[in-house]
């Protein structure tokens, strides 16, 4: 965890711009059907990201995750555009799953983010399966940048 506090703190060092900082609401995830264990597709969520002018990203928030679980995660991460689309990948830590005894768990997805509005945008956030730590799942988000 300190880890990635370190790395958001040396983001928000990084750009000389104004960074912008978003409301992410989590709506909805489908995963990968498994009989290793029951996951929920319902994993509503809260969360704050900071996005620098060149697309560094830093983010936290609580979420219900697909264990039923009340779960906090936090990231740093790195977007490109792509005509009007961001692409690119976050990296950090979560928990409350079977791995570790509910302890803190890698977390590594890709993150395309698709502009809807003026200050709206859907994030699709794609995790790959890894053998005991994850399954694969697709997580669907709002994000509204309030400043």
């Amino acid at each position: 965890m300190r880890m990635v506090l370190l790395a958001a703190l040396l983001v928000s060092i990084s750009s000389a711009a104004e960074p912008t900082w978003h409301l992410s609401l989590q709506l909805y995830s489908l995963h990968e059907h498994t009989t290793e264990t029951d996951l929920t597709n319902n994993t509503p969520g809260i969360g704050i990201i900071r996005e620098t002018d060149d697309h560094w990203l830093a983010g936290a928030g609580i979420f219900r995750n697909s264990l039923a679980r009340t779960a906090g995660y936090a990231y740093i991460g790195k977007q490109w555009p792509v005509g009007r689309v961001l692409v690119g990948g976050i990296a950090g830590v979560t928990h409350h799953y079977n791995y570790n005894n509910g302890g803190l768990v890698p977390l590594g997805a890709a993150l395309v983010t698709v502009p809807l509005a003026d200050r709206w945008a859907l994030d699709l956030i794609g995790i790959p399966r890894l053998s005991g730590y994850t399954y694969t799942t697709l997580h669907i988000a709002v994000r509204w940048q309030f400043r």
